[in-house]
């Protein structure tokens, strides 16, 4: 692991020990092998989509018969299904990542007993000082404690669907949880 010189002349030595404690969490937790073998379904359905595409417009050639027709909408089904397949596992991969994300934030937190270190270090680092949250979080809506990932919500977006890490607002909620857990919070 490295910091920049721009990093070490941002952030104040609390902050970038949050920053260091993320991401040797995710060294620790092995997340790039996590990421690329959950990324393996995805890449094998989109190889197969080129190949049953290359195949569909190189292959054929000469006389029709029923074999060849067969063959043709074959190439169609598996072409379908595998685009179907990639898009699915494109998706899930987000989601992953952005799971793995907030798991190197608390973990993060926890290990450098300042969750709200790193929360400063995010708001610095994302540029967005200035969106410091105008509500009591703790008043989020509660029937989300239920699901993997909230229920669709007034800050969903379609890029948050395609995003790879979790949006700065929820991983500021997620510090203010553990600040409360660790007795740090109000």
């Amino acid at each position: 692991m490295c910091a920049t010189t721009g990093i070490l002349r941002r952030l104040d030595a609390e902050e970038l020990e949050g920053v260091l404690a993320h991401e040797m969490s995710h060294v620790a937790h092995h997340d790039v092998v996590v990421m690329t073998i959950a990324s393996f379904l995805g890449v094998l359905a989109g190889l197969l989509t080129r190949f049953a595409f290359y195949a569909g417009m190189f292959g054929g050639g000469g006389r029709r018969n029923d074999r060849e027709d067969n063959g043709a909408i074959m190439v169609v089904v598996i072409m379908l299904v595998s685009a179907l397949v990639y898009a699915i596992s494109f998706l899930l991969i987000r989601v992953l990542s952005r799971y793995r994300e907030l798991a190197a934030d608390r973990a993060g937190a926890l290990l450098t007993g300042r969750p709200s270190a790193l929360a400063s270090a995010l708001q610095k680092v994302t540029g967005a000082m200035g969106q410091i949250p105008t509500r009591d979080l703790r008043s989020a809506e509660a029937f989300n404690a239920f699901f993997f990932t909230p229920a669709l919500a007034n800050g969903f977006s379609l890029s948050s669907l395609f995003s790879t890490h979790p949006s700065l607002e929820r991983r500021l909620q997620q510090l203010a949880a553990i600040s409360r857990e660790l007795g740090q919070g109000r």
